[in-house]
């Protein structure tokens, strides 16, 4: 019911707006058109920091006119941030546009043509000066898709691994992953199956204690190698 009489203020606008401009007062016609600029922006992010910067990145739509705007190109603009994620943008008469985004999280740091880039749980590889963070990341070597990266960390939270001990992964052309955690233990997956090599692995570390500097090899199917640096 409220949607319907959203629908019928929106219309009555609209048809108000095409009478009267067309009536040959035309101070009066100004003025009205002057109703429908946006003198609003009303935005919602999790952040101060992505609030003031959506603020800024829309400040353009202010004076326009209500009706003219370009839905499309608004979230082009917006998308252009590759740190937000979650973009809504609510028009609402007569004069306020309302725009909702969040920040999204980052889960690691790797570097591209020796440049530093955060990786984004949007999928995204974030230019290290586009945006601040105050947590520490893991680091990503080897060339490598974010779905990759989110598929593995998945894994490991599915098998209640403390993925959060891990410094650095690597990455390796044949597609499989170096884990190296704190404690300078590093754990070698293969590249298929690897679910059932973790499954081997916890069963190993339930009964076995794991020493520092320690490399766990479980690239040969059903087996598991440990050597020491």
């Amino acid at each position: 019911m409220l949607q319907l009489k959203n629908k019928k203020r929106s219309y009555f606008y609209v048809f108000a707006f095409l009478f009267l401009t067309t009536i040959t007062n035309q101070n009066y016609s100004n003025i009205f058109t002057n109703f429908f600029l946006v003198k609003d922006i009303n935005i919602e992010a999790n952040t101060n920091e992505i609030r003031n910067i959506l603020k800024e990145k829309t400040n353009f739509l202010i004076n326009e006119n209500i009706f003219f705007l370009n839905r499309e190109l608004i979230l082009y603009k917006l998308k252009s941030l590759k740190f937000i994620e979650n973009i809504k943008i609510h028009i609402e008469f007569p004069s306020t546009v309302k725009i909702q985004a969040k920040k999204t999280e980052l889960i690691a740091i790797t570097y591209i043509n020796q440049k530093k880039y955060f990786v984004g749980l949007n999928g995204n590889f974030i230019s290290e000066k586009a945006i601040s963070i105050n947590k520490k990341l893991p680091i990503i070597f080897g060339k490598f898709k974010i779905h990759d990266f989110i598929e593995i960390t998945n894994l490991l939270k599915k098998k209640n691994f403390k993925y959060n001990k891990i410094n650095k992964y690597y990455f390796h052309k044949n597609k499989r992953w170096d884990l190296y955690f704190e404690n300078n233990v590093i754990v070698m997956l293969p590249n298929k199956n690897i679910e059932h090599s973790l499954n081997i692995y916890q069963n190993f570390n339930k009964i076995n204690q794991i020493n520092p500097n320690t490399i766990i090899d479980l690239r040969i199917p059903k087996r598991l190698i440990l050597k020491s640096e």
